[in-house]
């Protein structure tokens, strides 16, 4: 049962301070999209131009979740939380204050670094602390990062027209999830015993292009919600809808602990993937674009936990290995397609979001789709 990880008063101290830090990781990741507009406004932006903040945030996750391995067997878990929160505190105090855009871009990498650390190093001690069974722990986490992503919108639309205030909020609250990551207890690195299977790199570049995909809608859909419903339903109102798709993503990973234990990970993914192309195709009305959007939250809500099951099955011996490879590339995707689609919208119009989103749900789905074929009957 998903309450299970509450009932060991040894290892609750772990799953609680995980949940302060995911909540306001899932915050931070759902600021940027609703803030675009205030953005603009502030520093005289072109669409193009505004995207980079979250190319910012997503190229400094991939560099600390590259690096997270060897820093957590040079440091520690305990040492890597402290600095992760610390960046993140400093970065989203930077993008508050910054007077200059590249300033602000500046700190959003370093908030990202923050982010990345944060994430990675959470997942890897919540899975050890909590085996041989670390799925309910996993996907209540997964459940609170959607619960921030809720907020966060929200803090941009009560806010507005000061876009500083949610970043100074999420920073001071960092500051004490920084205090109790530096009193928590927590185990020594484990060393994995030698591997002798040998690992097949094209089907780990095929998980690391479907968690690319995947990662690039997901953070696509909360950055640039906003820009494709401003010009019908106005910015504040708009920015308010990011919060519905989140909310359907929160309650889709809810939805998913049991339904994970009925249904195989790579059908699930599969069909999960489907699902979405059809929301998103749908999302081009754009009076029922908020709908549609919800609802390709609450599809593609059980793919990446699921999808990490998945990839666990596929690798039984090399999982430890592929994974930091699979969740550091899969933060590459909006660094590389928020500004591809942030130059098309500003040469296009914002009716063109969700035909770059859909693009996004084709190439994911036949990249799941093949990689269900040659898994078939393992996963």
């Amino acid at each position: 049962m998903p309450a299970d990880p509450f009932r060991d008063p040894d290892r609750r101290p772990v799953l609680l301070v995980c949940f302060a830090a995911f909540f306001l990781l899932g915050a931070l990741q759902a600021l940027y999209g609703p803030a675009f507009p205030l953005f603009r406004a502030r520093f005289d932006l072109a669409l193009d131009e505004v995207s980079a903040v979250v190319s910012a945030q997503f190229l400094g996750a991939f560099a600390s979740i590259a690096a997270a391995g060897l820093l957590i067997r040079l440091f520690g878990y305990q040492r890597l939380l402290v600095a992760g929160a610390a960046s993140m505190a400093a970065g989203m105090l930077g993008v508050a204050l910054a007077p200059a855009w590249w300033l602000l871009l500046a700190c959003a990498f370093v908030a990202g670094v923050g982010f990345g650390l944060l994430n990675v190093t959470f997942n890897l001690l919540v899975a050890l602390v909590y085996r041989p069974n670390a799925a309910p722990a996993l996907n209540l986490v997964s459940a609170v990062f959607g619960v921030g992503a809720v907020v966060g919108p929200l803090l941009v639309a009560v806010s507005e027209p000061r876009y500083g205030v949610p970043f100074l909020l999420l920073s001071g609250a960092t500051v004490v999830v920084l205090v109790l990551v530096a009193r928590l207890r927590v185990p020594p690195v484990s060393t994995p015993a030698a591997r002798t299977e040998p690992t097949a790199w094209g089907q780990v570049g095929a998980f690391v292009l479907f968690y690319f995909l995947y990662v690039s809608i997901e953070g696509g859909v909360a950055a640039w919600e906003t820009e494709h419903l401003a010009p019908v339903f106005g910015a504040t109102t708009a920015a308010s809808f990011t919060s519905l798709y989140w909310g359907a993503l929160t309650v889709g990973r809810f939805l998913a602990a049991p339904l994970s234990a009925r249904v195989r990970p790579a059908r699930m993914v599969l069909g999960a993937s489907a699902g979405a192309l059809l929301f998103l195709a749908l999302a081009h009305y754009v009076h029922a674009a908020p709908y549609m959007y919800a609802l390709v939250g609450l599809c593609i809500a059980p793919i990446f936990g699921t999808g990490l099951a998945w990839l666990t099955q596929a690798f039984p011996e090399r999982a430890e290995q592929v994974t930091p490879i699979v969740m550091a590339a899969a933060n590459l995707g909006p660094v590389v397609t928020a500004p591809l689609i942030g130059l098309a919208v500003a040469r296009v119009g914002t009716g063109l979001v969700p035909t770059a989103l859909t693009l996004l749900g084709v190439l994911l789905l036949t990249v799941v789709g093949g990689l269900y074929r040659r898994t078939a009957g393992r996963a």
